[in-house]
């Protein structure tokens, strides 16, 4: 049988252009994404709950054997991988910067190893999404699965938030791990304030799944190619979302979420369906301000009225960059900034040992000097415009639902670099190379069909 619509699937006998195809063709491979995605939104719940290396093992060897599963179909296909433009040799080159840091002298193997596994891991997904993503349908399996669990942590993360400080941190770990990363200080008092982190560690990777969901919503919600009574189901996701956010009290998420709205508007074009987005935001606003009872608009605001506040969260990663290259412009090996290293582990080293850094570019200074800053580089001004690039070209496609939930995400998180890690994170940074991938694959399923062709953003 060949596919109706070779834009959307290669033709491929056992694939019938619905979800289930990821049953179909690469099962092993999809089935351990999708674990690996799934058990890293829990970690944090399992690690308040069981102690010892197995929360952390869960995803990470899910997503292991759905690389091993990948290699060895390549393998035996003799399968190329293919990318649109430039796109694949800049991951290639992100993956093999990192790699070759682990020649770098000085610092234990086990560190080592968990910083590379937090730079090269996850661009292994997007190669991976390269070559498993055959059709539309697949991709939407994903967005499905990403929104399922957004469902879920919003869900526990606002219970979390009405049941009090003292629910979220009865767990046998729960106090240990979390500690005062889930409160905040209420500006002009000496009162705090808790912050619901939902399934996650910390408040930040819930607000950021928020955003997530948000966007891959609102992707469906404005696309007049979808089923209406899908585009009001995920239009109704929206207050949910917006109110898992907020509990979180993470102001760079409110940022995230409005640069990906705008990214969003800018390439779909002014167009009535959009239009209804603004009731729905609004309804989720005010029962945000309900649920807190109005303390999350002081919170969101005082980071454009404190004065300096906005620039001081980006300001501090490019002061320890600077530091670091004028200390070790080549940089002191992986891992040594403590991000992506379990905690047992980090707990164990000397004081001083880790170099702390908010950001990625902070992060990138430490590890690997002067080249970690040009591995950014390449994300920000190489990637990031690529995904643009591919989200422009799929508006008015078949699958513009998709490029409107993933392009935005893609371009809008890039803006964290500067003062957060969401290329390091699980599952964010899981879902985010993924989802490039899978951009990128379907681009190049449009430029092959349709040759010569280019949609505007008011097509």
């Amino acid at each position: 049988m060949t596919h109706p619509n070779p834009a959307l699937a290669y033709r491929h006998s056992d694939l019938r252009n619905r979800w289930t195809d990821i049953f179909r063709r690469d099962a092993p491979v999809h089935v351990g994404i999708m674990i690996g995605i799934t058990a890293a939104t829990f970690q944090g719940y399992l690690k308040d709950r069981i102690a010892g290396p197995i929360p952390y093992a869960i995803a990470d060897l899910a997503f292991v054997a759905a690389a091993m599963f990948w290699f060895a179909g390549l393998a035996i296909r003799h399968q190329p991988i293919r990318g649109p433009g430039n796109s694949l040799y800049l991951i290639m080159a992100i993956i093999l910067v990192p790699t070759l840091y682990m020649l770098h002298p000085g610092t234990p193997l086990i560190i080592e190893l968990a910083g590379l596994r937090a730079w090269v891991a996850y661009p292994v997904g997007c190669l991976m999404a390269l070559t498993v993503i055959q059709n539309a349908a697949q991709a939407r399996a994903y967005v499905g699965l990403v929104l399922g669990l957004c469902i879920v942590t919003a869900v526990y993360g606002i219970m979390q938030y009405v049941a009090g400080p003292e629910a979220a941190l009865a767990p046998p770990l729960g106090l240990q791990r979390h500690g005062v990363t889930v409160f905040y200080n209420i500006m002009g008092t000496s009162l705090s304030e808790f912050r619901a982190f939902s399934t996650f560690t910390f408040p930040a990777p819930f607000a950021g799944m928020m955003v997530f969901g948000m966007l891959l919503a609102a992707g469906i919600a404005v696309s007049p190619l979808r089923p209406r009574k899908t585009r009001w189901l995920a239009a109704t996701l929206l207050p949910l979302f917006f109110a898992g956010m907020t509990v979180s009290g993470t102001r760079a998420a409110l940022l995230t979420l409005a640069f990906g709205l705008l990214v969003l508007g800018w390439y779909r074009g002014l167009r009535p369906g959009q239009l209804l987005l603004l009731p729905v935001l609004l309804v989720a606003a005010h029962l945000a301000t309900l649920l807190t009872a109005g303390r999350f608009v002081e919170r969101f605001t005082s980071v454009f009225v404190r004065e300096g506040l906005l620039w001081l969260r980006v300001y501090a990663p490019l002061t320890i960059a600077g530091r670091a290259l004028s200390d070790n412009f080549f940089g002191i090996g992986l891992g040594r900034t403590g991000i992506g290293v379990p905690f047992p582990i980090y707990a164990a080293q000397p004081t001083g040992f880790f170099i702390g850094s908010d950001g990625d570019i902070g992060r990138a200074a430490v590890e690997m000097g002067i080249f970690g800053l040009i591995l950014i580089a390449m994300v920000v001004f190489g990637i990031i415009p690529g995904a643009a690039r591919g989200l422009k070209t799929l508006v008015g496609t078949p699958v513009e639902d998709l490029a409107l939930g993933m392009g935005p995400l893609i371009v809008a998180t890039g803006l964290i670099i500067l003062v957060g890690s969401p290329l390091s994170a699980a599952p964010h940074g899981m879902i985010w190379w993924f989802f490039l991938g899978t951009l990128f694959k379907l681009t190049t399923f449009h430029s092959r069909t349709r040759p010569g062709t280019h949609t505007g953003r008011h097509q």
